[in-house]
C-alpha cells in the first residue's frame, strides 16, 4: 500500500509538473501523468477509505470520536500548516517584492488564508484554488474522514445505512456534474462529493477484502495478471482518452479496487511493491504530495528574481526536480510530520493511518 501510495504521488508530481511549467520532457513515457494525473488523487481517495476502515472501524476504536479526530489532526495538519505559510510567504514576496503575478493560484487573501488554516479550503467556501493548492484534496478528505469517523460510532448497521446514503447523493452528483469539476451542489464544492465517491468505495473493499475475499482462494498469478491489467486500464485511459463523467467513474469504483486487491494478493506484484526503495517512498509520499508545488513556487520565484530561464524542457531537469521533491519530502517527514505527530497525538495511541492515501493521503 505505501509503495501504490508513493507512484501515485510521483505521478500527481508530473501531472503539476505539466500544467504548471507549461512543460512536458518524456512524454512518450510519461503521457497519462502529463494528460489526467489528476485521476491519482482519485486513488489516494479510495486508497484511504481501505486504509482507514482497517484501522478504525473496529471495537476497539471506532466509539473514541474525539481521540480519532485527534489523530487525523496529528496526522494531516502540521504538514500542512508549514506548507501553507511557506507558500504564502514566497508568494508575497512574488507579488509584493518581485512585482509579479501569483504563481498558478491567485487567491491568496486572507480570506483564503482562513478557510486553509481550518481545512475548509475545497469546501465552497473559497472562491478557487489557493495557497499550496494541492492540499484541496487534504481539506475534502478531512471533511469526509470526520464524517466517516462520526458515523462509525453508530451501531454497525446504522453507521451502513448512513455511509451507504452518503454514497449514493454523492453518486447522483458526481453523475451529474463528472468526478473532475469546478461546480457546486447544494452549495457544497464537487470535490467533496467526488471524495466520499471514492474514500466510500474504499471502506466498501476493505469490507469485502475482510469478510468476503476470505472465503474465495485467489490465486497469486491471477491477482498479479489483475493488478496489472488494471494498471494498464488506468495508464491507456489517462494516456489516450479524454476525461468523460461514466468512464472517469469506473476508473475509481473498478480499476482501483482492481489495483489494490491484486497488489496485496499477487505474489510476483508483492514482492515488486515491498522493495525498500519503494517503500520508503511511500514513506515519505505525503510530504512528496504537499512539498512539492512549494518547490515549483520556490524554482519560480528563484527565475523571477534571477532573471533566469528555467528549462523546464529538459528531461534532465524533470528528474533533478523530482529527486530535489523527494530530498525535500525526505526532511519534511523527519523535522515536521514526525514531531508534528508526537506533538499532537493522543498518549499510547495505535499507528496512525496515512492520509492522502493524500496522498491524503
Amino acid at each position: 500500500m505505501d509503495s501504490l501510495r508513493a507512484l501515485a504521488a510521483i505521478g500527481v508530481v508530473g501531472w503539476h509538473y505539466a500544467s504548471h511549467f507549461g512543460a512536458a520532457p518524456l512524454p512518450s513515457l510519461l503521457a497519462p501523468f502529463y494528460r489526467h494525473g489528476e485521476l491519482l488523487v482519485d486513488f489516494f481517495f479510495v486508497l484511504s477509505g481501505f486504509v482507514l476502515a482497517r484501522v478504525y472501524w473496529n471495537d476497539r476504536r471506532s466509539l473514541s470520536f474525539a481521540n480519532n479526530v485527534r489523530d487525523r489532526i496529528a496526522r494531516m495538519y502540521p504538514l500542512h500548516f508549514t506548507t501553507l505559510c511557506v507558500v504564502a510567504v514566497m508568494q508575497w514576496i512574488l507579488v509584493n517584492r518581485l512585482a509579479s503575478q501569483p504563481f498558478v493560484y491567485h487567491f491568496n487573501d486572507a480570506h483564503d488564508f482562513t478557510l486553509n488554516l481550518a481545512l475548509l479550503n475545497r469546501t465552497g467556501l473559497e472562491r478557487g484554488q489557493s495557497f499550496n493548492g494541492p492540499s484541496w484534496s487534504i481539506s475534502t478528505e478531512f471533511v469526509v474522514n470526520i464524517l466517516f469517523l462520526a458515523a462509525i460510532t453508530l451501531r454497525r448497521s446504522t453507521a451502513r445505512a448512513v455511509l451507504f446514503l452518503l454514497f449514493v447523493v454523492s453518486l447522483a452528483v458526481i453523475l451529474r456534474n463528472g468526478l473532475v469539476s469546478d461546480t457546486l451542489a447544494f452549495g457544497i464544492s464537487n470535490d467533496i462529493f467526488r471524495t466520499v465517491v471514492g474514500f466510500l468505495c474504499g471502506v466498501a473493499l476493505y469490507g469485502m477484502h475482510a469478510h468476503f475475499l476470505p472465503r474465495i482462494a485467489i490465486r497469486s498469478g491471477f491477482a498479479d495478471v489483475a493488478a496489472i491489467a488494471a494498471a494498464c486500464v488506468f495508464l491507456a485511459y489517462c494516456a489516450l482518452g479524454e476525461l468523460a463523467r461514466l468512464s472517469d467513474l469506473l476508473v475509481v469504483l473498478i480499476c482501483f479496487p482492481t489495483l489494490i486487491v491484486g497488489a496485496i494478493h499477487g505474489r510476483v506484484t508483492h514482492r515488486v511493491l515491498t522493495l525498500a526503495p519503494l517503500v520508503y517512498l511511500g514513506t515519505v509520499s505525503y510530504s512528496i504530495y504537499l512539498v512539492h508545488f512549494p518547490l515549483q513556487l520556490g524554482v519560480h520565484l528563484a527565475s523571477v528574481a534571477f532573471l533566469i530561464r528555467m528549462p523546464y524542457d529538459s528531461a534532465l531537469f524533470l528528474v533533478s526536480f523530482i529527486f530535489a521533491t523527494i530530498a525535500l519530502a525526505s526532511i519534511a517527514y523527519r523535522l515536521i510530520e514526525v514531531p508534528g505527530k508526537k506533538l499532537l497525538r493522543r498518549p499510547r495511541t495505535a499507528k496512525l493511518a496515512e492520509p492522502l492515501a493524500s496522498p491524503r493521503h
